[in-house]
């Protein structure tokens, strides 16, 4: 017989544990497993008046821009939209399902004011990687560098190879062959009379568009 679900009155009362909704080779728990912050509450204090009422927990600030750093979250709102759902992310920021999540406006105040003025945010980062040096998961002999390959807007003619770069060598020496090299293009180029920098500019062109430059010239 087919089976259909009830979707009648709605359930008044939920028994729910959020600790067995993340799956246990998640990577919050990884992280939540060597990540200790109680710390922090100490080295904020002085930045905090005594009375009034009671700020953000600024530790759950922190987990939660970890959250964006980790999982490639670029901006506050966004990290405020997705810890509001993702059951994930609530376990690592220590929130229950009935827990309000800050505005996204508390995390500028907090980088510009409190967290600027002690420097937590790089006493977090040099607390972690003192945490990866103990624990043997870095050794400080190397570095790597995140990059990007932007392909050069010059010239191949006028390159020299790096062997034979030498820092002593005169400017005024060095620029004298790309006007050789335009004035020997001007003798071949169209035939008309144009001047210096305008010939440069028309091989600029030409080596952009080869096939349009002849016939608008």
């Amino acid at each position: 017989m087919m089976g259909r679900r009830n979707q009648g009155q709605g359930q008044l009362f939920y028994e729910f544990c959020l600790d067995e909704a993340v799956p246990d080779d998640h990577l919050v728990r990884q992280i939540g497993a060597v990540l200790n912050l109680s710390w922090v509450y100490a080295e904020l204090a002085p930045y905090y008046s005594a009375i009034g009422r009671p700020s953000i927990d600024p530790v759950l600030m922190i987990r939660m821009l970890i959250i964006g750093y980790v999982f490639a979250i670029r901006s506050e709102r966004q990290i405020c939209r997705e810890v509001q759902v993702n059951l994930a992310y609530r376990w690592f920021c220590i929130l229950g399902l009935e827990d309000a999540i800050p505005d996204h406006s508390a995390f500028s105040r907090a980088r510009n004011e409190r967290f600027r003025e002690s420097d937590i945010l790089r006493r977090v980062f040099e607390r972690i990687v003192e945490t990866c040096i103990e624990s043997g998961l870095v050794g400080g002999e190397g570095f790597a560098v995140d990059a990007s390959l932007i392909e050069a807007d010059a010239y191949p003619q006028r390159s020299i190879p790096g062997v034979e770069w030498k820092k002593q060598i005169d400017p005024t020496a060095a620029s004298r062959r790309p006007t050789r090299l335009c004035n020997a293009r001007k003798r071949s180029f169209v035939g008309r009379e144009r001047s210096r920098d305008m010939y440069c500019l028309a091989l600029s062109l030409r080596r952009r568009a080869p096939g349009r430059l002849g016939s608008e010239l």
